[in-house]
């Protein structure tokens, strides 16, 4: 009987220890291959051309600065809870990100962000044309884009030669900050005690066209003799 049980406990025992499976080997997710990931601050993004810059996290050393191209299709773009549909257009500039690209031609193409949550946007967002400018003052005047509707709207903003982030299309590569009359600019800013405070341009040489799609449809005519 004694040796029935120790034949027992010992078959047990191979089957408990065939069944656990050690925690560091379920903690351990492989990684998807070609997939990077990134977190850090959006310092940048436009839709229409579909580009986003990101200032990674600065606690890992330097801070570096890096590219992305995003695309409604693409991108996915979620909440930390993974319960909201979002959108690349949920996207604001001084958001904090969580970040997956992979390799697609030769840029890095987001497939994933993971947004934190904002009671409200941080910055706003206006375009149109300057109409004046003062740089020893750091202030400018801009023409906002205006509906069929509506006249143009005039609106004021300050801005700090030393933190605004200023930005070439279609380079998108930074440039000296040089505000003229005339320009064509997109104006990401923020609003403190009512005065509208510029953080970055985008100028233009000409407004990007709007994308639109043409569908040809065949109609074939049948005759009966």
């Amino acid at each position: 009987m004694l040796e029935r049980k120790l034949f027992m406990a010992g078959v047990l025992g191979i089957w408990l220890c065939g069944a656990v499976v050690p925690v560091s080997v379920l903690a351990a997710t492989p990684a998807v291959p070609g997939v990077q990931k990134a977190d850090g601050e959006i310092v940048w993004l436009d839709l229409q051309l579909g580009r986003l810059r990101l200032a990674e996290d600065r606690t890992r050393g330097p801070q570096a600065t890096v590219e992305y191209r995003i695309t409604e299709h693409e991108t996915q773009v979620t909440d930390r809870a993974d319960k909201q549909f979002l959108s690349i257009a949920d996207l604001r500039a001084g958001q904090e990100i969580y970040l997956e690209s992979r390799v697609s031609g030769a840029e890095q193409l987001a497939t994933k962000i993971t947004v934190e949550p904002m009671s409200a946007p941080l910055f706003q967002q206006a375009e149109g044309t300057i109409k004046s400018a003062n740089a020893n003052q750091g202030t400018f005047v801009l023409l906002e884009n205006a509906s069929p509707t509506s006249m143009a709207l005039e609106s004021s903003f300050s801005f700090d030669a030393e933190d605004i982030v200023a930005m070439e299309s279609p380079s998108l590569q930074p440039v000296r900050l040089e505000i003229r009359p005339g320009d064509l600019v997109k104006v990401d800013y923020v609003v403190n005690s009512g005065q509208r405070i510029a953080r970055s341009m985008m100028r233009y040489s000409a407004w990007p066209a709007p994308t639109t799609t043409t569908t040809t449809t065949t109609s074939t005519t049948t005759t009966s003799q």
